[in-house]
């Protein structure tokens, strides 16, 4: 694979205005890495002005340019000479907007209004200017005074003075920069987020990095101070200090960084400052150490990231599973053969498409395309995984477009520490109309759970790679999940086995959302369905209702609310914390039992019982109501393209969200309950047993002798076979259950089996075998319902109506037999089992029935492990 470098000449003058995609900047199609340092403010001028004079602004922006730099950061809205010299220059400007944030600004409408007017009237001096990379609205307001005012309040004001001039400008850039004392005023309509950092131990600096790289989400992250002065520390401390400053801030994934600042010469609070020396230049414009460290690290040439060395770069297999995928996959492919990444493979794996998916791959003779009948995407990636020649694999999807430092990224973080899979976000490219958009604000999209800012306790399965070892450790993915879930499933076995996820915040790659409604609606019943399987096999991970219970924090959804799950702000005491936290609060179990379909399914219930008990009729539509105020509250928060931001979009947003946990429901127990359910033909078949193998005795309970040292394992493994081969629905123990396996039978119950050895020395063993009943859902349901209409019925008539127990009675009888039914014929099938694994029925106390053959019965190697379910496939 070619090795494509994205470059971009300093020499010329800016013709096109920066914009940001993801966690990046970009100049046309080529990414702009922020290599940047503050300028001024200098002794003002006779009119006020804070930069200097024009020969000497000249004689700095050559020999910063010398240095590699391509933005200044300046602190007061400049005249119009200076940023034509930037442009001349090839200097991008991002201005800083003061106004006076150490009064009580929000208190008075006059002071606020003098503050908007003076942001219009900054932007609209030098509207459209190349030069202008954008503006901060606004910088460190102190953490006691935001504390004062409310954070909220401070966020609503920053944004509105983002709004006013976006509204001005619309093509430059706006953000607010803030510190560590006030990390969570983070406004949520800006470009960017630009934080400055002054931290000098590089283990701690880079551990902060990445948290902001979660707290900032989609959006690029800029430092926008960082510095060392040079009389309390020497210039060799400075020059050592920035180069790893460099160092960190690439390996962390940032758009870019400024450094505080560029000259000793500094004029603030109406005097000049003498007491420190932050520049990389002296007063005198002499480059200090630091300046050649720099000019090294940031190189003179382009605006492109300055990769660092990866330890170690690994042969990496790419691999692309494909069903019909043939709308998107070109744009997937294209962007792959511009990774920029040594050594890797692209294998295309076509799961039976009926598109012109195999037209597409063969404009693309560089990947390997592989043609396989439909079996699923599990069986797909383990297809692409048999036919890797890399030490990695790296997963990705057809609808998916890959970031050019995806690979970079990945590997990056895979190899820094002891992980054995790496994962990235996902995120959604422009969409390319108005449904769309809604669709990629909806709730259930794929996304990332982190347990820390490093640590994945899930990561989607269009954005992982994992070593070969760890792949074959846990026996690659589960082809019983054929539409979704096998990424789930997948991690929660790496886990399961010891091994540590990691996540890189900017392996990024683009993942197109549903185009359709029903398109999107197609994909949550496919969520619904893996959710079922995977119930099956990692029980302890659900909560009642069949819904999972992540121990991490859920990405990709609006993260925090003021209304909703408001976050918690660590403070300090008397509010002068140095690093004042922001934490989200977990989802809201209220939120999501108002929205579930099991709270839908109680209110029409309580719809219908309200029809006879007019005292209840109040409680359904209160119901009904909180079950809307979630999904009013998701539209509030939901993030909408703002081209695509209007009334009827927010409302479709609302929509969605109403629907989504009910189609995602229904699917769960429609599988659940098809899946949970033998065939009726199997149930009603029976097992062909000696004479003096059939019992005679207690349904509930079975004991087996043995003289070889047959145990319960024996008894286990045959049962498996005999499982697998009548096709029974079944679920063996995970490790929390109090059963050996679960067998499911028909529409009203289902048979749980646990299983005891007696050793009693010399190869003599005795298995006691306990079945029990256990009603299923749709048991319970019909139950409650019934017993409901009795009670509802005995209270309205003047009699005991006998007619309506004697009805109640018949169901319950009706239930017994099938119950009764159901045992007979498991019971049945221990006796066969225990006959096949060459143990001996214990008939009646000290009488042993003996068996007319002893076959022997291979044990599973992991009959004592959790074993995936018996699925059809």
């Amino acid at each position: 694979m070619r090795d494509v470098s994205i470059s971009l000449d300093m020499t010329k003058t800016p013709t096109s205005r920066i914009h940001p995609a993801a966690k990046f900047f970009f100049e046309g199609d080529k990414k702009f890495f922020v290599k940047g340092v503050t300028y001024g403010p200098f002794k003002p001028d006779s009119e006020g002005n804070y930069l200097g004079r024009p020969e000497q602004v000249e004689i700095d922006l050559a020999l910063m340019r010398q240095g590699g730099l391509n933005l200044v950061r300046i602190y007061h809205t400049p005249p119009r000479w200076f940023l034509d010299r930037c442009a001349a220059a090839g200097m991008r400007v991002l201005v800083t907007l003061p106004w006076e944030k150490h009064i009580e600004f929000l208190r008075q409408r006059a002071t606020r209004k003098q503050i908007a007017e003076a942001v219009r009237a900054a932007v609209k001096t030098h509207v459209g200017h190349p030069a202008v990379f954008g503006y901060l609205v606004g910088n460190e307001i102190s953490s006691t005074m935001a504390r004062w005012l409310g954070a909220r309040r401070v966020i609503e004001f920053v944004e509105e003075l983002i709004g006013i001039g976006r509204g001005i400008d619309p093509d430059a850039l706006f953000s607010y920069a803030t510190y560590p004392p006030t990390e969570y005023l983070l406004p949520q309509n800006a470009d960017f987020c630009c934080f400055n950092v002054y931290l000098h131990n590089q283990r701690d600096f880079e551990g902060y990095l990445l948290r902001l790289q979660n707290l900032t989400g989609e959006h690029p992250l800029i430092l926008g101070e960082f510095g060392m002065d040079t009389i309390r520390h020497s210039e060799d401390e400075q020059a050592e200090m920035l180069g790893w400053h460099i160092d960190s801030v690439v390996k962390c994934g940032l758009a870019g960084t400024i450094f505080f600042t560029w000259t000793d010469e500094w004029f603030t609070g109406g005097e000049e400052i003498t007491d420190w020396a932050f520049g990389i230049v002296t007063r005198e414009r002499k480059p200090k150490k630091a300046f050649y460290t720099l000019e090294e690290k940031l190189g003179r040439s382009d605006s492109a990231l300055p990769h660092r060395p990866l330890a170690r770069a690994p042969f990496v297999s790419v691999i692309v599973c494909s069903y019909n995928g043939g709308r998107t996959l070109a744009a997937c492919l294209e962007s792959l053969g511009k990774l920029n990444y040594p050594e890797f493979e692209v294998i295309l794996v076509d799961d039976g498409s009926t598109d012109d998916t195999a037209y597409v791959a063969a404009q693309f003779p560089q990947v390997r395309y592989i043609h396989q009948s439909n079996h699923g995407l599990s069986y797909a990636r383990n297809t692409g995984a048999a036919a890797a020649k890399g030490e990695l694999f790296a997963y990705t999807d057809s609808d998916c477009m890959a970031d050019a430092d995806w690979l970079y990224y990945l590997i990056s973080t895979l190899v820094s520490g002891d992980y054995a899979g790496v994962g990235g976000p996902n995120v959604t490219p422009p969409a390319q109309n108005w449904i769309q958009a809604c669709v990629a604000a909806a709730p259930g999209g794929p996304s990332h759970v982190l347990l820390t800012d490093t640590i994945a306790e899930h990561i989607p399965g269009c954005n992982m790679a994992f070593y070969r070892w760890a792949f074959e450790g846990v026996g690659g993915f589960d082809p019983e999940y054929h539409k979704a879930g096998d990424d789930v499933d997948f991690c929660w076995r790496i886990q399961q086995a010891g091994w540590v996820v990691g996540f890189s915040p900017t392996a990024i790659v683009w993942h197109y959302r549903r185009f359709t409604l029903r398109a999107f609606l197609k994909q949550q019943d496919g969520y619904g369905e893996a959710e079922s399987l995977l119930r099956f096999k990692h029980l302890i991970f659900f909560g009642p209702t069949g819904t999972a219970k992540w121990r991490g924090q859920i990405y990709g959804t609006p993260r925090f609310s003021w209304f909703v799950n408001r976050p918690v702000i660590y403070h300090g005491i008397f509010g002068e914390g140095f690093f004042q936290s922001l934490y989200p609060s977990p989802q809201s179990d209220v939120a999501a039992y108002l929205s579930s379909i099991e709270w839908f399914a109680l209110t029409i219930f309580l719809f219908g019982l309200g029809i006879f008990l007019p005292a209840l009729r109040i409680v359904p539509y209160l119901m009904l109501g909180g079950t809307l105020c979630v999904a009013l509250s998701y539209m509030v928060r939901a993030s909408i393209e703002p081209k695509f931001d209007t009334v009827r979009a927010r409302l479709l947003v609302m929509l969605l969200a109403f629907a989504q946990p009910l189609v995602r429901g229904f699917s769960r127990y429609f599988t659940w309950l098809r899946f949970k359910r033998t065939p009726a033909n199997v149930i009603r078949r029976h097992e062909h047993l000696p004479e003096g193998a059939r019992s005679a005795g207690s349904l509930s309970r079975r004991v087996f002798w043995s003289e070889q040292g047959r145990d319960r394992h024996y008894l286990l493994g045959a049962m498996f076979q005999l499982l697998d081969e009548e096709d029974w629905r079944y679920s063996t123990d995970s490790g929390w259950n109090d059963w050996d396996i679960q067998i499911y039978g028909n529409f009203w119950w289902s048979i749980t089996l646990q299983t005891v050895t007696e050793y009693h020395g010399g190869g003599k063993c005795l298995t006691r075998v306990r079945l029990r009943n256990r009603p299923v859902t749709t048991t319970v349901i019909f139950s409650l319902i019934a017993l409901t209409l009795l009670i509802y019925r005995q209270l309205n008539v003047s009699h005991v109506e006998l007619w309506s127990i004697g009805a109640y009675l018949l169901f319950l009888l009706f239930l017994a037999t099938r119950a009764r039914a159901l045992k007979s014929r498991v019971a049945e099938l221990v006796d066969a089992a225990a006959l096949r694994a060459g143990l001996q029925r214990v008939a009646r106390k000290a009488k042993i029935a003996r068996a007319t053959a002893e076959p022997e019965v291979q044990v599973p190697v992991n009959v004592t492990d959790p074993a995936s379910p018996h699925l059809p496939g």
